[in-house]
């Protein structure tokens, strides 16, 4: 059974069940009546005649350049409904239950001068008309850029804060055209900045800086939740039993809103679970990208950091976080997908200080796939193959860049080159199946690595544990290397 649905029904577990359709958009500016009575999403408000617009749709939005523009709201059944925006007129009718939506032809980004720029917004109009009477509702300010989505639990969701290790002062934080939404859209100023998500601003910022563009940031993450309660679930399956019950209002309203992506960053709940990850991940990309009736939109995520501890006399590793780590690597087999490393940035406690790299190497994957920008590096070294060469073994990286090195990172400092240090948490495996510790040794863009203890290895693993404090292996950009197993789980 396919996971993309096409105008069939589906259901959403985002940790309560609804039914819906999936719209097959046409050409024309509005959706006929007939299908708009099982239109998404399916939040519906009390019906009057003055129109109600969906959560994506008021003052300050931001709508995504260089795509149709769906616009959708309730008002009685029946109604005649004109919808204006710049120079564009579209008009259709409200269905049996209230529901309309008409699309806007695709647009070019406002362009700004410098990050400070304040465009000149414009003004959807939406008039309703019936039995002779009409109503009216502006929306004010509107830009036209890029759209993200930004999901997931905690670490998604902790608030910008300097002491986050964002780099940004809020003092400084006065960006007209970097906006964010989770109840409403709010345009960033010192005084508002810090309702933001730390690593959604710092991802805007940057992308903000090298496109010169509005950006809009939808901020949907919840604390604690698991992936589970965020998937789609396939017509007849059974509804997925969760602890928390209250995410459709995170996602439904959204849904159809046009964009350019999503961003990723959750696994902490499901570490103890770490194996079964992917196929829940592969679940929950194809489930939204076939909701949104927009292809494979990118998704981005982030792999989990280091946390906790780790023992030091395991070289088998294997423990806590390093299976659901390495399901997130093999995620990237998915189209059009790419992993933020964090390995060097974590810490004992659960929420690292440090959000700014994790919202910088997003923004690099947007840069280089998205925006054309082929001379931005988007990853640190990633395992490709391996080759066993006698008592060694030989790995090759994808995204090794000018070569790799060994470097030291303090904070959100960039890494310091430390060219003779040892290469922690490098193991190898023995013909017998023991694991050994072992040493690297860096021949440009390959790392060898070897142990005393094994003449006739078979794998190796780098940073295969819960807490591998200290990992070292970067390329020359100075992205790290995601730790690695060439043995699987």
């Amino acid at each position: 059974m396919s996971l993309i649905p096409t105008k069939s029904s589906f259901r959403f577990a985002l940790h309560a069940t609804f039914c819906v359709l999936v719209l097959g958009l046409t050409t024309a500016g509005s959706l006929p009546a007939a299908e708009l009575s099982t239109a998404f999403p399916k939040e519906k408000p009390p019906l009057e005649l003055t129109p109600r617009l969906g959560r994506p749709f008021g003052d300050n939005a931001v709508f995504q350049q260089k795509m149709p523009v769906p616009i959708w709201g309730w008002t009685l059944p029946g109604t005649d409904v004109e919808v204006t925006f710049d120079k564009q007129k579209h008009v259709t009718k409200a269905a049996a239950d209230g529901r309309f939506e008409v699309k806007l032809d695709a647009m070019p980004a406002d362009k700004l001068k410098s990050v400070n720029d304040a465009p000149t917004g414009r003004t959807l109009t939406v008039i309703t008309r019936a039995g002779g009477k009409q109503e009216k509702k502006e929306c004010s300010n509107i830009l036209i850029g890029e759209v993200w989505l930004c999901s997931g639990q905690s670490n998604m969701s902790v608030r910008f804060s300097h002491k986050q290790g964002t780099k940004e002062s809020q003092v400084n934080a006065d960006f007209p055209a970097l906006r964010f939404l989770e109840t409403e859209w709010t345009v960033s100023t010192p005084k508002t900045v810090g309702r933001c998500y730390s690593i959604a601003f710092v991802f805007g910022r940057k992308l903000q800086s090298e496109l010169l563009v509005p950006i809009g940031l939808m901020n949907a993450a919840v604390a604690g939740t698991g992936i589970e309660g965020w998937q789609y679930i396939a017509p007849g399956e059974p509804p997925i039993k969760t602890k928390y019950q209250n995410f459709i209002p995170k996602i439904e309203p959204l849904v159809g809103h046009a964009m350019r992506g999503a961003l990723w960053y959750q696994g902490e709940a499901n570490v103890k679970n770490g194996k079964d990850y992917l196929p829940k991940l592969k679940r929950l990309i194809d489930g939204w990208r076939g909701v949104w009736n927009q292809g494979d939109y990118p998704f981005y995520f982030v792999q989990l950091a280091a946390q906790g501890q780790s023992p030091t006399d395991q070289p088998a590793g294997g423990d806590g976080r390093a299976a659901i780590r390495n399901a997130q690597f093999e995620a990237l087999s998915i189209p059009n997908t790419g992993m933020a490393v964090a390995i060097d940035i974590g810490e004992k406690k659960e929420h690292p200080f440090n959000k700014y790299d994790v919202g910088l190497r997003l923004a690099y994957w947007a840069l280089h796939n998205d925006y054309g920008k082929k001379e931005v590096v988007p990853s640190g070294p990633l395992y490709k193959n391996h080759k066993i060469e006698g008592s060694t073994i030989r790995v090759k990286f994808n995204y090794a860049g000018n070569g790799l090195m060994l470097a030291n990172k303090d904070r959100f400092q960039p890494p310091v080159p430390t060219p003779d240090a040892a290469i922690p948490w490098l193991s190898i495996q023995a013909k017998d199946g023991k694991w050994h510790w072992a040493v690297g040794k860096i021949e440009g863009s390959d790392l060898i690595v070897s142990s005393k203890a094994v003449a006739e290895p078979i794998a190796v693993r780098y940073g295969y544990t819960q807490f591998p404090v200290g990992c070292n292996l970067y390329n020359k950009t100075g992205l790290p290397a995601s730790p690695f197993s060439t043995s699987g789980y």
